[in-house]
């Protein structure tokens, strides 16, 4: 089976000095339970809603042929209301009408996950209701949706090594904190068999 991630730096796993991030972590874990996956990480810096929009397919076209079994997993957002000349680097409105276009175009094609970029303790109630605003479309559309807001507030490992480093992005327990989280996800599973199957 085939997969491919698609992100930000936090999908890229930006600050592990294993060099793994959560998405390598679920895969590892994955295959040590006898799945054989290949996983395509996307994950670019920096990267918005508006950036993913324009070069997912093309790179997921390449990877994931059709005559494998295939899925897509998306998370991105966190970049998207980055202030930066006084206003947020793509707006809520062009955000969920970027998520809509991606995920819409993903369904007709393979299996499809979103989950919700990791938050810091510090972010605004924007924040919490642009993460509301896509879940409601992912329940829309059909897309199982993993809301982390409220779990990786709590992230010890994750937070304390981000203050340490850039601010922003963890380390390796920080990234296995989140991992954890997503490994414990039922839909994560689910798309594995469906691949499988």
């Amino acid at each position: 089976m085939r997969i491919a991630f698609f992100g930000d730096s936090f999908v890229n796993g930006f600050g592990d000095p294993l060099y793994q991030g959560w998405v390598g972590r679920i895969c590892a874990s994955a295959r040590t339970r006898g799945e054989d996956v290949t996983a395509y990480n996307c994950g670019i810096r920096r990267a918005t809603s508006k950036d993913v929009r324009a070069i997912w397919h093309a790179e997921a076209g390449v990877r994931l042929p059709p005559e494998f079994k295939c899925g897509v997993v998306f998370s991105f957002g966190a970049n998207d209301q980055r202030i930066e000349q006084g206003a947020p680097r793509v707006s809520t409105e062009q955000q969920i009408d970027n998520t809509r276009a991606i995920l819409s175009a993903a369904q007709r094609q393979w299996p499809v996950l979103f989950i919700a970029s990791p938050r810091s303790r510090d972010e605004t109630d924007e924040t919490f209701a642009r993460t509301r605003a896509i879940k409601e479309l992912c329940d829309s559309l059909g897309v199982p949706f993993l809301d982390t807001c409220a779990a990786s507030a709590d992230f010890k490992q994750w937070h304390g090594e981000a203050k340490a480093g850039d601010g922003v992005h963890p380390g390796a327990a920080g990234y296995a904190e989140f991992a954890a989280v997503v490994e414990a996800w039922p839909a994560w599973h689910k798309l594995l068999d469906k691949l499988k199957g």
